[in-house]
Formats: C-alpha cells, structure tokens, sequence
C-alpha cells in the first residue's frame, strides 16, 4: 500500500503497464474487463504473464460489458450474461482481482418507450446473477452510478444506494465516482452514511483531466469517505493528454490528498 495509507490505482489497458510498473506510488491497475479479459485463452495467458512481470495487482476490473451486451430493454439476453459472467469471473479469480465494477452505461440504458419499471427488474435481476457468480469466487460486485449523459438508470450514489437497499440486493455494493458526482450536482455528504455500502472510489480533476492538471476536490472527496469509515481503495479514472507524464503527478496529487484527508503522511 502506498505511504498515504490508501491503496491507489489507475484506470488503464495492458498496454500501458510499462508506463505503469514504473510509476512511485501506484499500487494497482484496474482493467477493463470487456476490452482487455475476454479474449481467447491464449490472449488471457498472454495477460496473465504481462501482469505478473509488472509485478502490479488487479486489485480490481471495470468495463464489465461491451455496450452491445444489453441488460435491460427487449434486448436482454441473462442466460448469455450468465455465461459471460462465469467466463469472466474465472478469468478475474485467476488474476487476483477482488473487486468488479459494474457500471456499464450502455448495457443498462433504458430504452425510449420502455418500462423503466421492468428496467429496474431486469437491472435488479441482472445484478444478482453477477453476483451469484461473483460472491462464491471471493470478488466484491459493486454497482457504479454514473452521469446523466451516460445512461438514464442510476445516476446518483444516494439513488443506487436506495435502489440496492429496496430490491435486497444484500453483499452488491457501490462504486464513488467523484467526477459522475460532480456532473450530477450530487453533494458529498451523501458519502457519510454509506461508508460500509461503498467498497471503491474514482478519482479525477475538474472536466475529468488528471489530477495534478487541473482543480479538484479530491481531498475534500477522501475525506468524506475517511470519515464514513471507508476502507476500500481508489482508482485515478480521466482522461489523459499525455498519459506517461501525467500519470506520476496525478498519483502524487492524490497520495497528498488521502494524506490531508487523514489516511497518513504521504
């Protein structure tokens, strides 16, 4: 774990590890299931062998489905998540990853003229079947809320946390994205009752750039969750100009917020 007390990861493909492998302070990389884990198994063995020469963790996976892959609408299809999901969860038992973010905008937009009732059932259902799968493999499912502009179902971490709560979807949990907040105008006391609901964050500078290239709010984002009793970990998610000479700042800037934040001297 990194100095400041918080495990800090980053966002990223497999072919970024040589930037990342080397960066002070970084202690995992969060890979994007559907774009990196899923192919033959000759690919995922190519995968498995880069990781463990990095010698960085997976310490968790997102982009859990290709946006084609649709959870809720007429074109739902649970017998092929179930599928996919077991492949997947496999593949990530296998890597060492202990958590899986569920956000997947596309797969889990409404469509127009569709019930958003029925939505909500088939996202609740599709929720659980992940999570059949993923519990017994020892990884954490945890739903990611995200902005407006990304999908039209569950755009707030206080409305997720509702959501999960009224359908009993009892060990699911929530992904904090600050930068999916700040689009949304959510505030972040919301944070300081869900510390045992919300088991990873995200991290990004005004307008999504790095941190450590434009103002933020992280610090004040940490410390919210520090205060709630978080224990999970966070993960830097922008978007990058040039990702090799940004990145070791951004890990700077947001090991000197935990540190303000609370979770030790960085």
């Amino acid at each position: 774990m990194s100095p400041s007390g918080l495990a800090i990861g980053c966002c990223a493909g497999p072919a970024d590890l040589a930037v990342l492998k080397t960066t002070p302070g970084l202690d995992f990389i969060e890979l994007p299931v559907a774009k990196a884990m899923m192919g033959s198994p000759d690919e995922f063995a190519r995968l498995v062998a880069s990781m463990q020469l990095s010698a960085l963790s997976a310490r968790a996976v997102n982009v859990f489905l290709p946006a084609t892959f649709k959870v809720v609408g007429p074109d739902s299809r649970p017998h092929e998540l179930a599928e996919y999901a077991t492949t997947a969860l496999d593949r990530a038992r296998q890597m060492g990853v202990g958590l899986l973010v569920f956000g997947s905008g596309a797969s889990r937009t409404v469509p127009a003229g569709f019930s958003r009732d029925r939505a909500f059932d088939q996202f609740a259902d599709a929720i659980r079947l992940v999570n059949q799968q993923a519990s017994p493999r020892g990884v954490t499912l945890a739903v990611e809320p995200l902005h407006s502009e990304e999908t039209n179902l569950l755009n707030s971490v206080g409305e997720a946390a509702a959501f999960l709560k009224q359908r009993r979807l009892d060990g699911v949990r929530l992904v904090a994205d600050l930068w999916h907040m700040e689009c949304e105008g959510e505030q972040l006391k919301v944070l300081d009752d869900l510390g045992d609901v919300i088991a990873h964050a995200h991290v990004a500078a005004a307008e999504r750039r790095a941190p450590g290239q434009a103002t933020d709010r992280i610090e004040e984002f940490l410390r919210h969750l520090r205060q709630a009793g978080y224990v999970g970990a966070c993960s830097i998610e922008c978007r990058w100009l040039d990702f090799a000479t940004e990145l070791p700042a951004a890990v700077a800037r947001v090991r000197e917020a935990a540190a303000a934040a609370g979770w030790g001297a960085a």
